[in-house]
């Protein structure tokens, strides 16, 4: 097991956590905590069978890319853990083959096969590096909204692939009510089930006992076909990895498709790490963006090297920060143990091979039960902030029109060829729809308030200030901490300069937001406060992110920039929250 380097920032364990970021657990601890691990990764692997099998290849092959994909997931889980330098985050955050990618990668192993897939990756891969440079810039760009709507379209597309799969004609039974249905019902009602009651590891490895459990009901029902006990008999015991695609290749007509799915992919890693932070400090208040954006390139450049290891998309994975809150353990060091594991079963052909023959009507009911987390998941995000008519519209507008894709294809088939790759996928046409409605409502977004204040009696000033901000944070429909957050700030500024005797008469304050900041201006003749620009040296962590400028901290409560100016007199500050 190799060192790895310490965080150059200091975090406050928290007290529930056993073993925390930089710990070594006991070997014993170590061991099982990596295997609980992989248990969670395994089941995602079913997809590289339904990719391959959209390739047209036999299901031999299947068992060797399912093998490399295991091998790529290791690589990454490495990257993301070491976090040396501007890649990787320095938390442990394996990844899992992505349902985001999966869509694209069905159309793309179907139109040119595992070659095609492999570069479309590989694209999506170096798209995603590209969106880690800026990744701290694209708040108004992809706000929760629009993030929120690009994981409900993928939501509605694995549902629909799911069924798609459920109840295929080629199904044997499928004719008549009977075994396919009842697997798949067994298969998602267990899963679901145990996320709604199932406490501690019950909740945790749901996923992997409703695949149990659908295995053992499409055994009993004679689903299981020839071909499922044929591959476990002749997949050899150990075996060296050695699979790849044969070929790269490139498909412009699917850039689209797989950049999008790229940007769903680094919004989902940034959600993840930002947890992964929050469960290692105790003091945290905000995202470190350094290490999200290393986060975000390595997850960009293990989907790229998984892509070329046959793994048709890989990305951080929630499920796997649940293990870590369950257990109390987030070491890093795990992610030795994972890699250990991956390395081990990718030697192990009959493991892949059991994946690989997974009964239709269970792939169908973890698909069903994937696309539902992720369309819940996208209306929280969505709705993680307050919704306002445009955000209204952006949702109702984007997600009718992606169902209407899934509704009526033949209708958008007859569009101009040009359009096909926005209209031939549900998730490329919300994320699409979305996109460029942003843009259009970021137009007259600004709203603005204005007070006079006079502040040299402080009870009078603070129930002036208190009033005006309670009034435009209703009508901004702000969270009431937010607002008194900015009371606090603003408050704690006029007194300073009130008692340094910095202002000649009142003071003017001029409020302003767009749905994702809120500005104050003060303006007032006189001289300019003395703002320090730095935090105290012992909380230095806290508010690294989405900071720019000069940065003021005031009775431990800051502004995220602060602006100062003066001009034969008269004194400006402007003060920038982001919500």
């Amino acid at each position: 097991m190799g060192a790895l380097p310490i965080l150059a920032v200091a975090m406050e364990k928290p007290a529930d956590l056993v073993f925390g970021l930089d710990e070594r657990p006991p070997l014993a601890s170590w061991i099982g905590l990596g295997f609980q691990n992989v248990a969670v990764i395994c089941p995602y692997l079913v997809l590289v069978a339904l990719v391959v099998e959209a390739a047209r290849l036999p299901a031999d092959r299947a068992v060797g890319f399912m093998s490399m994909a295991m091998l790529g997931i290791a690589i990454y889980t490495l990257l993301q853990a070491i976090g040396r330098g501007p890649i990787g985050s320095g938390y442990l955050a394996p990844p899992v083959v992505s349902a985001i990618y999966l869509p694209a990668c069905l159309v793309a192993a179907s139109q040119g096969g595992m070659p095609l897939v492999a570069g479309m990756i590989l694209v999506a891969g170096l798209a995603e590096c590209g969106l880690a440079r800026i990744v701290g810039k694209l708040r108004k760009i992809f706000p929760a909204v629009v993030s929120g709507i690009i994981l409900m379209a993928v939501g509605l597309e694995l549902a629909r692939i799911g069924m798609a799969i459920a109840w295929s004609p080629d199904l044997p039974g499928s004719a008549q009510f009977g075994g396919v249905e009842i697997t798949f019902g067994v298969t998602l009602v267990t899963m679901v089930a145990l996320s709604v009651w199932g406490r501690g590891w019950l909740r945790v490895f749901c996923a992997l006992i409703g695949i149990v459990a659908g295995y053992l009901v499409a055994a009993s029902s004679g689903q299981l076909e020839p071909a499922f006990f044929n591959g476990l008999h002749e997949s050899p015991i150990f075996a060296l990895p050695h699979t790849f695609p044969q070929a790269i290749t490139v498909d412009a007509g699917l850039i689209l498709p797989f950049v999008i799915a790229a940007v769903a992919s680094g919004l989902r890693t940034v959600g993840t790490l930002t947890t992964c932070q929050q469960i290692n400090d105790a003091r945290w208040t905000r995202p470190d963006m350094k290490s999200i954006s290393g986060g975000v390139t390595a997850d960009g450049i293990g989907c790229a090297l998984g892509g070329l290891l046959s793994a048709p998309g890989l990305s951080a994975s929630p499920s796997l920060i649940g293990i870590q809150k369950a257990t109390g353990v987030t070491s890093r060091h795990i992610a030795w143990s994972i890699a250990l594991w991956l390395v081990v079963l990718a030697c192990m052909p009959k493991i892949a091979s059991l994946i690989v023959h997974m009964p239709k009507p269970v792939m169908a009911g973890a698909l069903f039960f994937n696309g539902a987390f992720m369309f819940v998941g996208g209306i929280q995000v969505a709705l993680s902030r307050p919704l306002g008519l445009r955000g209204t519209f952006l949702i109702g507008l984007s997600v009718l029109c992606a169902v209407g894709v899934q509704l009526h294809p033949e209708f958008f088939r007859q569009l101009p060829s040009w359009t096909h790759s926005i209209t031939q996928s549900a998730i490329s046409m919300a994320t699409s729809i979305a996109f460029l409605l942003n843009l259009l409502f970021l137009l007259g977004r600004w709203r603005y308030g204005g007070v006079q204040i006079e502040i040299h009696d402080r009870e009078v000033s603070r129930s002036q200030l208190e009033q005006f901000l309670a009034s435009e944070g209703r009508a901004w429909k702000l969270p009431a901490a937010d607002t008194a957050r900015i009371g606090a700030v603003v408050g704690d500024l006029l007194d300073q300069i009130a008692a340094d005797g910095l202002a000649e008469g009142s003071v003017s304050i001029r409020a302003g937001w767009d749905e994702y900041d809120v500005t104050i201006s003060i303006q007032y003749r006189g001289e300019l406060p003395h703002i320090a620009d730095a935090r105290p040296k012992k909380s230095y962590v806290e508010e690294q992110a989405f900071v720019s400028g000069l940065s003021g901290y005031l009775s431990g409560i800051h502004a995220d920039r602060i602006e100062s100016s003066v001009k034969d007199g008269q004194c400006r500050l402007k003060l920038t929250f982001r919500m």
